[in-house]
């Protein structure tokens, strides 16, 4: 290196003496300073080192400065999978023939009534598999709730998809709740399934039959017996509406996973673990016998001898903390929304890599949120890193007010509006082929007021015809004059049928996760509004007054806030404030991908200047006054 840069302080002493000679030499590059780059221009010069050495020389010492000067973090480039479910959550898969309260008893297990999986007096309402975490006697697992199971009946609607799904559930469980109708009775399509799963699956797994809709405790004994017939042991009357039962068919299931070893070891053992570290824990203290001792033992251990009295106790503490919520891995939430029909459950497949949820050219397909979750490994270069976590929810396709009636689909839209409040980013999903609706106005405009941030997403991009060089900055134009609500947006045009660019889509979400948690300086937000300021003071109204800008601090984020304070807020019309966020974009990097909370808040001269400490932006020192024109 210190021959590189010996060579490097001839070639520049070299240099000089031409700049200051007037004949002509052979060439050789010049260092040029360009743009805060060095660039290279053809000069003539004499060198003690051939050109292609000195070219050499120059490449590897500028490489060598770039690396010591560019300290920012590398994004992680690892490539993204499909997220593995910890080994110690089992899934429970919730199956049965159509209508028969499937929906009700996982949410009834779940705890999620409200706000859970949709559930209403009709069949087919569930279609593809949703998941549910629950929790009983301390152990945590996951409920898969599944469509209505039919074997014979191919002409109804997505019969065919929707038992792939419920397969597909079966195939990823530790256990099986089959579900009957016990007001119903017994019918064909009951004993196919439970033939099928005594063949096919109660040699790897556990399966309990739950009765439900046996709310009377006089019949519901006698309803369930009518099920002993169908082979799968003992009959659960439960009750979804009440959850009469739910305890005692839940601690079926953990037997029959204890015994059949389909989960981890040591799930649904830790309350007979506790009780048996207590009765040894009660034992030690009144001198009886502990298990696999005699009254030898007793005696010698009252003198030191034989068993160690702390070992009781830390069997009860092991016994305790196996109780304590394991911390988990912070997920992004990413919600898919859009109109329907326009490729939202496509894109979910595409970016899953199965098909996760059903699709087809029917409009209203999706009618429940789906999860799908994805893990980006840590970086290979950091050991101590954590994988980044992706949930993306699909959802139902929001329809104008006007046409949502109230049953399933108001359910539905409101699932979906739920989701966008919850998601840390939301991709709205259009369709690049029919344009921008009025509907794609209204979402836009509801994701910028909750806060969201957004990536529009203009899928069917493959579809387009007579695409040419300038096809795409047009498009970028007209999607951005049409949808002035989220003009901060970053725009892809994608392709969920082959695939094309769906893989940006990650890309976009880092960097819109960056922007809506962003944190600036109280300092660098007031040089930025003096700036605006100097540019633009606020307007004045017919009779004088006008809003006087005292200073402003961002106060949270998940979007960004800002609190300003002024002399009187109504002062600030929209397009002053609107002139605010532009320029707030435009100075500072990094707000791209999220909306930017302005609060205006009314404030007296003398309360700000006693409080302040100097100019905004001069760094707290110097003479307490605030902005020039609110002198």
């Amino acid at each position: 290196k210190m021959k590189n840069v010996l060579a490097l302080a001839t070639i520049v002493l070299m240099e000089t003496a031409v700049a200051f000679s007037p004949s002509p030499r052979p060439p050789m590059s010049l260092l040029t300073q360009q743009k805060g780059r060095i660039s290279r221009t053809e000069t003539h010069i004499y060198s003690m080192v051939s050109d292609d050495e000195a070219e050499l020389m120059l490449d590897e010492f500028y490489d060598e400065a770039d690396e010591d000067i560019d300290q920012s973090p590398k994004q992680n480039k690892q490539p993204i999978r499909r997220f593995k479910r910890p080994k110690k959550v089992p899934l429970i898969a919730v199956v049965g023939r159509p209508n028969v309260g499937k929906s009700a008893l996982v949410n009834r297990i779940a705890g999620t009534q409200s706000g859970g999986a949709i559930v209403a007096d009709e069949e087919g309402i569930t279609r593809d598999r949703t998941y549910r975490t629950a929790e009983f006697l301390g152990e945590t697992f996951q409920l898969v709730d599944t469509g209505g199971l039919v074997f014979d009946d191919n002409d109804a609607i997505f019969a065919k998809e929707i038992r792939e799904q419920a397969m597909l559930a079966i195939e990823e469980s530790s256990g099986v709740i089959l579900v009957v109708d016990g007001q119903a009775g017994p019918t064909a399509m009951d004993e196919q399934l439970a033939v099928f799963l005594r063949k096919e699956v109660l040699k790897k797994m556990p399966v309990v039959l739950a009765v439900n809709k046996c709310e009377s405790d006089k019949s519901g004994s006698y309803m369930a017996s009518q099920f002993w017939g169908l082979g799968l042991g003992e009959p659960f009357a439960v009750s979804a509406l009440h959850g009469v039962g739910t305890a005692d068919l839940l601690e079926s299931m953990f037997e029959g996973i204890v015994e059949k070893g389909s989960a981890i070891k040591g799930f649904g053992t830790k309350v007979k673990e506790l009780e048996a570290a207590q009765q040894a824990l009660v034992a030690l203290d009144k001198g009886i016998p502990l298990e696999g001792e005699d009254e030898t033992d007793v005696f010698l251990r009252q003198y030191g001898i034989g068993r160690d009295n702390e070992d009781v106790i830390q069997r009860y503490e092991e016994a305790m903390s196996a109780f304590d919520d394991v911390p988990s891995m912070e997920e992004i939430n990413i919600a898919i929304v859009g109109r329907p029909n326009v490729g939202k459950s496509s894109l979910l497949n595409t970016l899953f890599g199965s098909n996760r949820a059903i699709v087809s050219d029917i409009a209203g397909t999706t009618r429940d949120s789906i999860d799908a979750v994805m893990e980006r490994p840590p970086p290979s270069n950091d050991p101590n890193g954590l994988p980044t976590i992706y949930r993306f929810v699909d959802t139902a396709g929001i329809r104008r007010k006007g046409k949502v009636e109230f049953g399933p689909e108001f359910f539905m839209v409101n699932r979906a509006l739920r989701a966008i409040r919850r998601a840390d980013v939301v991709l709205l999903v259009l369709d690049a082929t029919a344009g921008v609706t009025e509907q794609d106005r209204i979402l836009a405009q509801k994701i910028s007021d909750d806060g969201r941030a957004c990536v529009i997403v203009c899928n069917k991009w493959d579809a387009v015809i007579d695409k040419d060089s300038s096809t795409y900055d047009r498009s970028v134009k007209y999607f951005r004059d049409e949808l002035p609500q989220v003009r901060w947006a970053p725009i892809l045009f994608v392709s969920a049928a082959t695939g094309q660019r769906c893989g940006k889509i990650y890309e976009a979400v880092d960097s819109a996760v960056q922007a809506h948690r962003r944190r600036i300086s109280t300092s660098v937000l007031n040089e930025v509004l003096r700036d605006a300021i100097l540019w633009q003071p606020p307007p004045a109204r017919r009779n004088g007054a006008q809003a006087k800008i005292y200073y402003g601090s961002q106060v949270s984020t998940r979007p960004p806030t800002m609190v300003i304070f002024v002399n009187d807020p109504n002062l600030l019309n929209d397009n002053y404030r609107r002139y605010l966020d532009r320029k707030m974009r435009e100075s500072l990097d990094g707000f791209e991908s999220t909306p930017i909370r302005w609060m205006f808040r009314g404030r007296r001269v003398r309360d700000v200047t006693r409080n302040m400490n100097g100019n905004p932006g001069d760094g707290g020192s110097g003479t307490s006054n605030p902005f020039p024109h609110a002198i």
